[in-house]
């Protein structure tokens, strides 16, 4: 991995809550993941739009995201 150093103004009450969600012990990792969750995110709404039309989620699958999604909030 090449590391760049860089100073950046991040809003600290966002840097905590992403810290706590992520579960991430310091902010430099925190960062890190939040920007892989970027581009895995990228890649699943590429990966979504390709298949429009081709693949349905089962309405039990698309619940359980649901809860999952709440208990991180």
């Amino acid at each position: 991995m090449h590391i760049k150093r860089k100073s950046h103004n991040l809003d600290a009450r966002l840097l905590r809550r992403a810290q706590r969600a992520l579960g991430t012990p310091t902010e430099t990792a925190t960062i890190h993941e939040a920007l892989r969750a970027v581009l895995l995110g990228e890649d699943l709404v590429a990966a979504l739009q390709s298949a429009s039309g081709h693949v349905q989620f089962r309405p039990e699958f698309v619940k359980q995201m649901g809860r999952e999604r709440g208990r991180r909030q």
